[in-house]
């Protein structure tokens, strides 16, 4: 039934359900940051609820009662389950965040019974945990998934913020995904950066300091660097191996490890840096990769996940196989030598890339809008996989 003249049409409701959200760091937290903003500007009334943390704020509307377990810290909710409840009955979609997180996967539960919509968000890859600890992510894992996340993505609209996310979508839960470009917010310009000949170059690692993100190489990559030419690395993230990291810098003093930092300390960083590297063993959007790269700053990653298809076709040879330290090291080698004309078609690789994830904006709002949404399946995600042209 229309609505009466002069009554304006009730917004529409999102709820953001994420075990995790900002500050704390990563593209899971980046994405509930990210996706609240652009569906708030397209007049959606968005509210996120997250575990609460162990020390500091969430940036969310409402956290629950929450114990983490394990070195990794995995987020067990022990309570709120009755906001939850109120907070699923009052909004029109849920949107989930997280297949190995109790949080995320009981949203969906509560919404299907409560015949509300629900969009199950993919952030992984699907690729198995080839470094991880073997009972955490095999074992505790594999059940975890298959008494939980199963049964929600099949009650729930699946969308995988990769390609690799789509594939692994199919092969590991048995179930089709749409294709959502990574929504990017926006990014601050990249300093105009030159190289001297003699100059060190400036190489930012950034990530979580996990075996799947390999941080360990990328000390080794630089070492290779440094046998044909100065150069420094700056590792941000917290995690596991920081430790480990810390060791390594006691005895090398062009190895600086920072910690932890804030979205914005990150750009600008990343901005500063002559090149950024990733080393990542198992990934899936890359946003440390795909960030830096829509500024225009040079980045040599690996060859996982969506990381392939972010570089033109002259520059894919910055794009290398993992746990291949000398391939990592002959790329940023190559690109110091050519500095300034590989900075030129980098900045132009740059334009493309913004393009098509700033459209993933419009491409998450049309899967929340209707269920048979033009945003690319399973199916269509990989025949029409853009090529970035040719620089």
């Amino acid at each position: 039934m229309a609505a009466d003249a002069g009554t304006a049409p009730r917004s529409r409701r999102a709820l953001i359900v994420s075990s995790f959200v900002l500050p704390r760091p990563g593209g899971v937290e980046q994405f509930v940051d990210v996706a609240a903003r652009l569906l708030r500007g397209q007049g959606w009334r968005v509210r996120v609820l997250a575990c609460r943390p162990d020390r500091g704020e969430a940036q969310a509307d409402t956290t629950v009662p929450t114990r983490f377990l394990g070195t990794a810290g995995w987020p067990l909710p022990v309570g709120g389950w009755r906001q939850l409840w109120r907070d699923v009955g009052e909004t029109d979609v849920v949107i989930a965040n997280g297949t190995r997180h109790l949080l995320p996967n009981v949203a969906a539960f509560a919404a299907r019974l409560r015949g509300k919509r629900v969009l199950f968000v993919l952030h992984g890859s699907g690729a198995p945990f080839s470094t991880s600890s073997f009972f955490y992510h095999r074992v505790l894992g594999r059940l975890f998934e298959r008494l939980f996340t199963r049964p929600a993505l099949r009650v729930a609209q699946p969308v995988s913020l990769s390609q690799a996310g789509v594939r692994g979508a199919r092969a590991r839960y048995g179930v089709k995904a749409a294709y959502v470009p990574f929504p990017l917010r926006e990014l601050p310009p990249a300093m105009q950066t030159t190289l001297d000949t003699n100059e060190p170059l400036r190489i930012v690692w950034v990530g979580r300091l996990y075996g799947e993100k390999n941080p360990l190489a990328a000390v080794e990559v630089v070492e290779h660097v440094r046998r044909r030419r100065p150069a420094a690395l700056e590792v941000y993230g917290s995690g596991p191996l920081l430790l480990a990291l810390e060791e390594l810098a006691r005895d090398r003093p062009w190895l600086a490890v920072r910690g932890a930092r804030t979205w914005e300390e990150i750009q600008q960083v990343q901005g500063w840096a002559h090149v950024c590297l990733s080393t990542s063993l198992r990934d899936a959007t890359q946003i440390a990769v795909l960030e830096p790269l829509a500024r225009g700053v040079p980045v040599v990653a690996t060859r996982v996940g969506d990381a392939a298809g972010y570089y033109a076709r002259g520059l894919r040879s910055f794009c290398v196989e993992a746990e291949n330290p000398e391939a990592a090291a002959e790329a940023i080698v190559a690109l110091s030598g050519s500095y300034d004309r590989y900075r030129a078609r980098f900045a132009a690789n740059a334009q493309e890339l913004l393009r098509r994830h700033r459209d993933g904006a419009r491409r998450l709002a049309e899967v929340l809008e209707s269920p048979t949404s033009t945003a690319r399946d399973g199916a269509s995600g990989d025949r029409g996989r853009e090529e970035l042209p040719v620089t």
